[in-house]
């Protein structure tokens, strides 16, 4: 009995060992596009855009039509082609985060990227090692998202500097939740997928990356807005 609690522990530490291997590797994928197009090539990038601006509202819909290649039923039955999905759309992120990431000042960026971490890692150990049940916490952090989502879509029209301050700590909020949550759907998606083999496990990790680098990074995204909004306040 005990071998085979320390083997099933072995590959849970060896599937999130993976999973956010693949996860970190998306992330530095995206920095580096942002930082490419952002900094080294900023000047050639904004140019292009300007005079090709169809091009910004395609890139901002590649990383939706990359995530749904990476989650169809193919994808999940051969992990190489999900993870090539997985990168290629951490890369199209990287088109668009350049343009936002320009609004701000980078001491601002990088004390967001800073507060981020530490959230992100404390609520992941919440979900991986917590024992209380997040399933009902989850479900409500993902109805206040859609509702936080159609608000957000609304005061695009609006401009009030209110109401995005109030969405964006809502938003927060929310991801804060969804990260421990996810987590721990994870580990308990785990335990089926070992069962089906390997494939299934390689597959899984590949799609709880996704799950956790899109979690990330909505939370970086959010956390500089309110660090932007209260910069452009002082």
């Amino acid at each position: 009995m005990q071998e085979r609690r320390s083997v099933s522990e072995t590959g849970i530490g060896q599937f999130y060992g993976h999973l956010y291997g693949m996860m970190g590797l998306g992330l530095l994928v995206t920095a580096a596009v942002t930082y490419l197009l952002g900094v080294v090539f900023q000047a050639q990038y904004l140019a292009f855009i300007s005079t090709n601006q169809v091009f910004y509202y395609v890139a901002m819909f590649l990383p939706f039509v990359f995530m749904l290649f990476a989650s169809s039923m193919k994808s999940a039955q051969n992990p190489a082609r999900a993870t090539t999905m997985f990168l290629l759309m951490a890369a199209s992120e990287g088109t668009t985060l350049s343009i936002f990431m320009m609004m701000f000042k980078s001491s601002t960026a990088i004390a967001a990227l800073l507060v981020t971490a530490v959230i992100f890692g404390t609520m992941a150990l919440v979900g991986i090692y917590g024992k209380r049940d997040l399933s009902r916490a989850g479900s409500i952090a993902t109805m206040f998202l859609i509702g936080a989502l159609v608000m957000s879509f609304l005061n695009f029209f609006m401009h009030s500097t209110g109401m995005a301050m109030i969405l964006n700590y809502v938003i927060l909020g929310v991801f804060i939740v969804l990260v421990a949550y996810d987590n721990q759907r994870l580990k308990q998606m785990y335990s089926y997928a070992e069962a089906e083999g390997d494939v299934a496990v390689r597959s899984l990790a590949v799609q709880g990356a996704i799950m956790l680098y899109l979690d990330f990074l909505n939370l970086f995204i959010t956390i500089l807005q309110i660090f932007g909004i209260s910069d452009n306040r002082n």
